[in-house]
Parts: structure tokens; C-alpha cells; sequence
């Protein structure tokens, strides 16, 4: 898959899942929860389960949701994801992203994990980013969304 940045909405992976969501669970709607986004990609194996004990190949998926929450929080849009590959026409009425304790619970717990192994590097994903140039740049990126993700929280 491509990527052209180290956010993960900067990856063919980031975009196609927004691109998933709209087509199977936004839909046009105006208002949508984090809770149905976590139970639809959990349905469709595209995000792991609570009670999973290898979060590993979901690495991705996990830091492109937190990226959308934080992005929704602040901006209430997703346009500026759209390109010519990726389109995003069923976001287009979203009007409201209603988000809970538990389910922003689950992204930090998982946030943190990812934050946890940045120094061994143990995990796919982070090796990944630590043979990167813009390995600080990510890890960096990777703070900043745990700390708007547990701002979000309240905690």
C-alpha cells in the first residue's frame, strides 16, 4: 500500500478505511458514534477485538481512527481526506461524531501499547517507522495523538 506521509490517513490503508466506513456504515447519515465505528470494523476483522491478545496487525487501522477523532474534533470534516483514489461522498451529511468514555478508552489503551514499544520496536509497525528518516517525526505524531486522544477522554 502507499504511503506518502507518517500519518496514517497518509496511507492508501488510512484512507481505505474512512472509504470502508462510509460505504457500510455512514452511508449519508448526519450523526454517527464511535461505538458503531468500533463494532463495524471489529464485524468486518479490520480492527481487533477487546479482548485480543496479539493488537499487532491493527497497528495501522488503530492510529489512522485516532487521527480521524482528533481531526473530527477540531474540524467536523473529513473532505480534506479525499483524493483521486479515495472518495469520501458519504461523509458529505456528517454532522456529528458521538464518542464515549469506553470507546476512547479502547484507542488510548491501544495508542499507548504502540507508545509503549517505541523503544524496543518490537512490534511490525514500529520498526517499521524506526528504519524511516521520519522516525521522530512519527513518534512525535504518535504522542501528540495520545495526549489529544486522552484529552478527549477526559483523563
Amino acid at each position: 500500500m502507499a504511503r506518502w506521509g507518517y500519518h496514517a490517513m497518509e496511507s492508501d490503508e488510512g484512507l481505505s478505511l474512512l472509504q470502508f466506513l462510509g460505504e457500510t456504515l455512514v452511508k449519508g447519515q448526519e450523526s454517527i458514534s464511535l461505538s458503531d465505528i468500533l463494532d463495524t470494523l471489529r464485524a468486518h476483522k479490520r480492527i481487533d477485538t477487546e479482548d485480543t491478545k496479539n493488537t499487532e496487525p491493527f497497528d495501522e487501522a488503530d492510529v489512522a481512527l485516532a487521527e480521524f477523532c482528533l481531526h473530527w474534533a477540531r474540524k467536523k470534516e473529513v473532505s480534506s481526506y479525499q483524493n483521486s483514489h479515495f472518495h469520501l461522498a458519504e461523509w458529505k451529511n456528517l454532522k456529528e461524531l458521538r464518542t464515549d468514555p469506553k470507546s476512547l478508552g479502547f484507542l488510548l489503551n491501544r495508542l499507548l501499547e504502540i507508545q509503549a514499544d517505541a523503544d524496543s520496536c518490537e512490534r511490525e509497525y514500529t520498526n517499521f517507522w524506526l528504519e524511516s528518516a521520519e522516525y521522530y517525526d512519527w513518534i512525535s505524531h504518535i504522542d501528540h495523538l495520545t495526549a489529544g486522544i486522552r484529552e478527549l477522554a477526559g483523563q
